[in-house]
Parts: structure tokens; C-alpha cells; sequence
């Protein structure tokens, strides 16, 4: 019997890669028209490229890529003090955030009712995003990008939350601690001088929508240079 029968060819999985990016981008555009359930097939497929387990390689890892590249890191990397901030016409405020820090987030604060409420939306849709650096595929899969003073979130467990226990290939019944921190809307209000701070939408999904920019980027995919992503 040929060993090799039934085996992917280079050719193949290349355009299997492709395909896979294809729907990655689907998935990034639905959700940035306000379909938020799109994180979940969105997860799937990063999982599809990323994660490697005892009986199976990620398509980036059968390809032979993922230990030779250089990921982009686009997170803003300062917890409690200068964010990534919009106030009224005001980009890129010098401010004290002690809430929920969210690497990968913008944040635009605007009044509602009886609340303040602060949006998040990922760095790629913010005119004022630092400029993104590069790191191993281990370091930038470990890093953190959510972070409530008690409770953290690295690149890796949003998309595994995500994916294997919120609706992308599985969903858990019992819900984790970093999920109820970082998803559940009840767990992200916030009292300042009395007035209710409230993050929206979930900083757990805004992430999963820029680590998918970030991939895309470190595949180059559709060769589009860096600064054409980011909206000006």
C-alpha cells in the first residue's frame, strides 16, 4: 500500500490556507457590521490555523510555516495608563483606564442615560493605533490581551474560550471564570462616583476580531500594505 496515499500535497494545503482565509475575512466583515455571532465560526477558523494538539497539526504547521514567521502584535501593551482613547472629537487621550484592560481594543466614551458607557471596537477600524511590532509565534499566542487586575486572557485562551466552549466547535454548560469577566455583559459594569461604567460589546469578542486582523497580516493576505487596514 502507498504510504502516501490520501496525503495532502504542499499544493493543496496552500489552497486550502486560502480558503480558509477567505472565510476568515467573510467572518471579520459580518462581525464589523454588527453580527456578533460571527465571532464564533471567526474562532473556529483561527483555531483551524493555530492550534496544534496531541492528534492533530494546525494547516500553518503542515505547511511549515508557523515557527518561521514573524507574528503581528498590534495590542497597545499598557495597563492602568495611556489607552487607546476617544472622547467626544478628542483621538488618542492621555488617560487613567483602572477597568478592564483590553490590548487589542479602542475605547470611545459617550453618555447614556443613567451611564457612561465605554465602546470598544478593534485597533484595526482606529485611526490612532500604534504601530504594530512582531513577535514569535509562541510569544504572541501567550500574551495576554485582557487583564481585570485579578483575571487574564492570553491570544490563545480567547480563541480556545471562543471556539471550544462558547459556540465555535463546542459549547461547555458551565462557563469559566475569564468568561464571566470578560463576556458576560452583567460582569462588565463598573461604578465611578456612582455612575455605572458599562464595556460594550464583550472585550472578549473585540479581541478575537483583532487577532483575526493580526493573522491576516502575518499571512499577508491579499498582499495589502500594513497602513491600508487601518481606517484614517
Amino acid at each position: 500500500m502507498d504510504s502516501a496515499k490520501g496525503h495532502k500535497t504542499q499544493e493543496e494545503l496552500e489552497r486550502r490556507l486560502q480558503e480558509q482565509l477567505r472565510l476568515l475575512e467573510d467572518y471579520c466583515a459580518q462581525y464589523d457590521a454588527g453580527r456578533t455571532e460571527y465571532v464564533y465560526p471567526m474562532s473556529t477558523t483561527l483555531r483551524v490555523l493555530l492550534k496544534d494538539t496531541r492528534n492533530s497539526n494546525s494547516l500553518l504547521k503542515q505547511l511549515g510555516k508557523k515557527e518561521s514567521l514573524q507574528f503581528v502584535d498590534s495590542a497597545h501593551h499598557v495597563k492602568n495608563g495611556f489607552c487607546c482613547w476617544e472622547v467626544g472629537d478628542v483621538c488618542n487621550t492621555t488617560m487613567i483606564d483602572g477597568a478592564v484592560y483590553a490590548g487589542l481594543a479602542a475605547k470611545r466614551l459617550r453618555g447614556e442615560k443613567d451611564r457612561l458607557v465605554t465602546e470598544l471596537k478593534p485597533l484595526c477600524r482606529y485611526s490612532n493605533a500604534p504601530r504594530p511590532k512582531s513577535k514569535s509565534f509562541d510569544d504572541w499566542y501567550n500574551d495576554e490581551v485582557l487583564d481585570d487586575g485579578q483575571l487574564k486572557m492570553t491570544r490563545k485562551q480567547v480563541i480556545e474560550n471562543i471556539a471550544e466552549k462558547e459556540g465555535g466547535c463546542h459549547i461547555d454548560p458551565d462557563s469559566t471564570d475569564e468568561q464571566l469577566a470578560f463576556q458576560k455583559p452583567e460582569a462588565l459594569r463598573v461604578q465611578i462616583n456612582g455612575m455605572i461604567v458599562e464595556l460594550k460589546p464583550a472585550p472578549v469578542y473585540v479581541s478575537l476580531r483583532q487577532i483575526a486582523w493580526e493573522v491576516m497580516q502575518t499571512l499577508n493576505y491579499r498582499g495589502v500594505p500594513l497602513e491600508a487596514y487601518f481606517i484614517r
